[in-house]
């Protein structure tokens, strides 16, 4: 896996204010509706938006800084990686996590034979053991993976990253689970009593389970939300019900439009002339509709038109939001002689009212 930093072309010392600019850079270049979603110019949007998923977050930026790629998966249990280390260090010492520190982790599975193997005494049942999120991560739910007293399933953590209009429409999202359970051949037992052991999981009554899953996301799902979806957890001992997936959302910043409680801006540009004279404006709302809206004549720096039901959409308990653009007058970069006599012609009318003892002093 490509470093992020380098991704997102910032050091490591980068501050948090650096990391969020080299983001929107990269992102407005190579946004999709800015690039006829070229497909390479799209897988590099896909790579810039999951980089900044991590560094634009202090807990995730913090778990890479120390793990590595390691840290990216969902679910990863960083006590687990740090026993891990310890094991490591005790037996030949000069142990890091990180590639550019000299990594001693040859591959996943070096990891996962420790936590599955050595840390549990290998063999057996192995009733201990914690979830696996997707791609190979470790769940963070605490007990054993599906046997606990109760007779429930364990619940499988996932964080599910949405671009900022997927959570505005809502989606239907495919979900790859990847995680330990127990084995749907012998029900967890190994094997039978004189009939050796489960051909399947070689007895020892676990398997990683790998499948798919649709989830509907509602229109509006807020950044950090989480949503329960039940009995698509692991699998609990006979009686039991399964355990239930959470998901907890998280939404990439966009690179135009923000949000302000249940309405979403947007800032527009605008010339001296298409302010002062009025103008037509033709745009696509968050929600995919394309309108067309009057500038009208006169309109100032900050002058704001608001398209209602157009910004988060509304539910049971809270109204929909509006769709706001506010108007920022664009300057010509260089100022002629002839540029500064039209402003003054502009100016010949206009009377300021500062508050206060203000004024201006030529």
């Amino acid at each position: 896996m490509r470093d992020l930093y380098q991704i997102l072309g910032v050091d490591r010392t980068a501050t948090s204010d650096e990391v969020k600019k080299a983001y929107r850079r990269l992102a407005m270049k190579f946004h999709p509706d800015r690039t006829d979603n070229d497909p390479k110019k799209s897988e590099k949007f896909k790579d810039i938006s999951a980089a900044f998923d991590v560094l634009g977050d202090p807990e995730k930026r913090k778990m890479y800084d120390e793990f590595g790629e390691l840290a990216t998966r969902p679910g990863f249990d960083p006590e687990q990686a740090r026993q891990y280390a310890h094991a490591r260090e005790a037996s030949g010492g000069g142990f890091h996590w990180n590639g550019d520190q000299g990594s001693s982790v040859h591959s996943t599975d070096d990891f996962l034979k420790f936590i599955f193997g050595d840390m549990f005494g290998g063999g057996g049942s192995q009733a201990g053991f914690d979830d696996l999120g997707a791609g190979g991560g470790f769940g963070s739910g605490g007990g054993g993976f599906g046997f606990g007293a109760t007779g429930r399933g364990r619940d499988l953590l996932q964080t599910l990253t949405l671009d900022f209009l997927q959570a505005i429409r809502g989606d239907q999202i495919e979900i790859h689970l990847r995680y330990q359970d127990r084995c749907p051949t012998c029900g967890g037992r190994g094997g039978r009593r004189g009939a050796g052991n489960c051909p399947a999981c070689g007895g020892q009554g676990t398997q990683i389970i790998d499948r798919t899953l649709k989830v509907r996301i509602p229109p509006g799902a807020d950044d950090g939300r989480k949503m329960r979806i039940r009995h698509q957890g692991t699998a609990a001992a006979a009686g039991g019900s399964p355990g239930d997936l959470v998901l907890t959302i998280r939404v990439q910043p966009h690179p135009f439009f923000t949000r302000k409680d249940r309405d979403v801006l947007v800032t527009v540009p605008i010339t001296i002339e298409k302010a002062l004279n009025g103008t037509k404006l033709k745009l696509e709302t968050p929600l995919g509709k394309t309108i067309r809206l009057t500038v009208p004549a006169g309109s100032q720096q900050g002058t704001q038109l608001r398209v209602p039901g157009h910004g988060m959409q509304g539910n049971a308990s809270q109204p929909a939001g509006d769709f706001i653009i506010t108007l920022k007058i664009q300057l010509p970069p260089r100022i002629t002689p002839a540029l500064a006599e039209a402003a003054r012609l502009l100016s010949e009318d206009v009377t300021l009212e500062l508050p206060g003892q203000m004024q201006y002093v030529d």
